[in-house]
């Protein structure tokens, strides 16, 4: 008990987080993180944010493996804005077949409009398309899932909420589309885990945002000076002073960056870093790159003088 007293106080507010969310039972903490990241898709996206058009050419790509069709649900209040208890709970496919509670009804949910199925696979939205994102039916006419490409459930009766209801197999791929599609939540969600506190510093950034928020102006430079955001650029400072903004404080960061294919992440990914460490990381991250074009343009100049001087 003491060892996994320990190595739970070692993990992260993010990790906590996520073992009690949805982590199986294990011995250790770090083995129920290895059995929640064997749980998830493989994925990799050098892409921040999944757009309409990723989930089009995912659904176009289901429909053609399926033998079905498409049909187009609008964007205007695509995500319901009201959770369940089981809101959190992922599909009965991503719980090994563990029997999912039946989802609450929601009266009065917003409805979205669906065009007139099309025969097959069409071709991905462009800008001139209406807005909203592309759904892919099975070969019965089943919608399937946005975020997981699974059958979603029938709808309980023929009302006009049936659209609506058929977007996603279960709140959690719901949640987890959001996650990925939308900054707002994405920060929502990490500030819920995190607290808005530095995972490197320490810094409680959104407390210290809630005390210079609401001092008056004149003591707002005090407040920032005795803080590591006093190492910011003295224009972004007067820039806080004057009109304080959440997002000068703290920012999500990618702690795989999206450069190298952490991109349309999950929570393990994302971590809270105040504006100073946000500013040091990026630095560094843009001289890494820069070393590593650096070196695939000298390997490239060497492979072509090895085949200059190569027999024939």
């Amino acid at each position: 008990v003491v060892c996994f007293v320990r190595d739970w106080i070692s993990l992260s507010a993010m990790k906590q987080r996520l073992l009690r969310r949805g982590g199986p039972l294990c011995r250790t903490p770090a083995l129920g993180l290895e059995a929640l990241a064997a749980a998830q898709r493989p994925h990799s996206s050098t892409k921040r944010y999944v757009g309409r058009e990723d989930v089009a050419q995912a659904s176009l790509a289901k429909a053609q493996q399926e033998g079905g069709s498409t049909r187009l649900v609008t964007k205007d209040s695509f995500f319901n804005k009201r959770r369940s208890a089981s809101s959190l709970s992922p599909p009965a496919s991503k719980r090994q077949k563990e029997k999912e509670p039946p989802k609450e009804s929601v009266p009065g949910a917003p409805q979205a409009e669906a065009s007139a199925e099309s025969p097959g696979p069409s071709s991905p939205p462009s800008s001139s398309d209406p807005p909203g994102y592309l759904q892919a039916l099975d070969g019965q006419g089943v919608p399937l899932c946005f975020h997981c490409q699974e059958p979603c459930p029938a709808s309980p009766d023929d009302s006009s909420t049936a659209t609506w209801d058929s977007r996603f197999c279960s709140h959690w791929c719901q949640e987890e589309l959001r996650l990925r599609s939308s900054q707002p939540h994405m920060r929502a969600r990490v500030l819920e885990a995190e607290g808005g506190a530095c995972q490197q510093c320490g810094l409680a950034a959104h407390q210290l945002y809630l005390r210079v928020r609401d001092a008056p102006p004149a003591q707002r430079k005090d407040l920032l000076e005795s803080t590591w955001l006093a190492q910011l650029p003295l224009k972004q400072l007067n820039e806080i002073i004057r009109a304080p903004v959440e997002g000068d404080f703290w920012q999500v960061d990618h702690i795989r960056p999206v450069y190298s294919g952490g991109g349309q992440c999950s929570l393990d990914n994302l971590q809270t870093l105040c504006t100073v460490c946000h500013r040091m990381r990026t630095l560094q991250q843009c001289k890494e790159r820069s070393r590593a074009k650096k070196d695939q343009a000298a390997s490239k100049v060497a492979s072509s003088i090895t085949r200059f001087f190569s027999k024939k």
